[in-house]
C-alpha cells in the first residue's frame, strides 16, 4: 500500500498541530502537492538551492523545513531571481514543501526542549504556555448512532486536558421537528411533527479542528439537517506540555561559569555572549530557540536563574542584570540547527520511507576575531 504525501502531513499535523503556531506565522504547505506517493523526504532548516539539489539528486518529492518560504502575500514571482529559480525547480519537478515553524517551537519536539535535555534539565515545561482557543460542540443524535458519532468526533474534537483525553458528556432527551415538503427525512413523515428520543453529545474542540470535525460529522450523521451548537469557551488556561520555550531544574546545580563551559562544549556555537555573575549558583534554566528577547519577563516571573536564547537586545540585557538573571546569547542558527535532525528522527519512527537530513546548512554569519581573513 502506497504512502502518500497527504498521509505524512496528516500524521505530522496530528503530532505538531498547526493550531500551535503564532498568529503572524505561515506554517503549513508552501508548495502543495498531496496526492502523490512519497518517494522520499528531505528535512532542512531552510529552503536553499543545496536543499533542492538533494531532493532532485535523490528523486525525493517532499521537503520539510522549519522556516517558511512565504511569510507575506506574493505580488510577484520573479523566476529570474535566485529564490525564484529554486521555486521553479521545485514546482517543475513536483516537489512538495511543508514548513513547521512556531508550531514546532511550541511542540514537545522543539529545539528548546532538545537543548534543555542535553544540558541535563529535568521536569521540563513550557516557558510560555500555549493558550488554546477551545469551543464546546454539542450535537443532537438519534438513538443507536451515539457511539459511531462519538468515535468520529474523537478523531478531531479531542484536545488533551491535563492527563485526560476522549472527554465527552451525553444527555438524553426528546426532540421535535416537522419535515417540510422539500425534505427527505431520516425519521418521521413530511408535514407531520415528530417527537423522537435523542441524545445531546458534548465534546471540546480546538478552533483549528472545527471545520474538519463538522465535515466528518455531516458525512456520518443520519439526519438530513444536522442540529448542533458551537460555544466559545471563556478560557482554558495554558497547556502543560505545549508552548514556546522550555524551562526546568538542573540536577545537580552548577555555577554559571560551568554552565557556559557546558554549553560551549556541547553545542560549539559560533559565538557566545553572556551577562550575569559567573559564580551564580544555577538551578532553574530557561531555553528559547530562535529570537528570545520577548521572553525575559517570563524567565524572571518563573524564577529562572539563566535564559539561553538568541537575538537578545541591549535593553533586555540591562533589565536582566537589574533583576539578577543570567543571559546566554548564541546565534539564531546555533539555536535552531537541530531541526532537521529532530524531524528526521520523528519520521523514521513513524514511516518506512527514505529520509535524509540536509547537512549542507551553515551559519550565515562568520565570527571575526581580528587579523587576516
Amino acid at each position: 500500500m502506497s504512502l502518500f504525501i497527504k498521509d505524512v502531513i496528516d500524521e505530522l499535523e496530528r503530532l505538531i498541530p498547526l493550531s500551535l503556531q503564532e498568529e503572524w506565522d505561515n506554517s503549513g504547505y508552501q508548495i502543495k502537492l498531496t496526492d502523490e506517493p512519497v518517494s522520499g523526504i528531505v528535512t532542512s532548516l531552510d529552503i536553499t538551492d543545496k536543499c533542492a539539489n538533494i531532493a532532485l539528486k535523490k528523486g525525493y518529492n517532499l521537503i520539510l523545513t522549519h522556516h517558511p518560504l512565504f511569510f507575506h502575500p506574493l505580488h510577484l514571482l520573479d523566476l529570474d531571481s535566485k529564490d525564484g529559480k529554486v521555486l521553479n525547480i521545485l514546482v517543475k519537478n513536483g516537489i512538495c514543501v511543508y514548513s513547521m515553524h512556531t508550531n514546532f517551537d511550541s511542540s514537545q519536539y522543539s529545539m528548546s526542549r532538545y537543548i534543555s535535555g542535553k544540558l541535563g534539565v529535568k521536569e521540563i515545561s513550557p516557558l510560555r504556555s500555549h493558550k488554546r482557543k477551545l469551543y464546546k460542540l454539542s450535537v443532537f443524535i438519534p438513538k443507536g448512532y451515539v457511539k459511531r458519532i462519538r468515535d468520529v468526533l474523537f478523531a478531531y474534537a479531542n484536545p488533551r486536558i491535563g492527563n485526560y483525553e476522549n472527554c465527552s458528556f451525553e444527555t438524553k432527551g426528546r426532540g421535535s421537528f416537522k419535515p417540510l415538503s422539500e425534505a427527505s427525512p431520516f425519521i418521521g413523515a413530511k408535514g407531520e411533527t415528530s417527537f423522537v428520543s435523542e441524545s445531546k453529545l458534548e465534546v471540546i474542540i480546538e478552533k483549528g479542528a472545527i471545520s474538519n470535525a463538522l465535515d466528518a460529522l455531516k458525512k456520518i450523521h443520519p439526519y438530513e439537517e444536522v442540529a448542533f451548537d458551537l460555544y466559545p469557551l471563556y478560557d482554558f488556561g495554558g497547556s502543560f506540555s505545549e508552548g514556546m520555550g522550555a524551562m526546568g531544574n538542573l540536577e545537580p546545580k552548577l555555577n554559571f561559569k560551568n554552565i557556559l563551559n557546558k554549553i560551549y562544549g556541547l553545542f560549539t556555537p559560533l559565538f557566545m555572549h553572556y551577562c550575569g555573575k559567573l559564580n551564580r549558583v544555577v538551578k532553574r534554566i530557561a531555553v528559547v530557540s530562535g529570537s528570545g528577547f520577548l521572553f525575559i519577563d517570563e524567565a524572571i516571573k518563573n524564577n529562572c536563574d539563566v535564559l539561553i536564547s538568541s537575538e537578545l537586545t541591549h535593553s533586555k540585557a540591562i533589565k536582566a542584570n537589574k533583576n539578577g538573571i543570567c543571559l546566554v546569547e548564541l546565534s539564531h542558527f546555533d539555536m535552531e540547527k537541530y531541526f532537521a535532525l529532530l524531524v528526521r528522527d520523528i519520521l523514521i519512527k513513524k514511516f518506512s520511507v527514505p529520509v535524509i537530513e540536509n547537512n549542507n546548512e551553515n551559519n550565515p554569519f562568520f565570527n571575526y576575531k581580528g587579523g587576516e581573513i
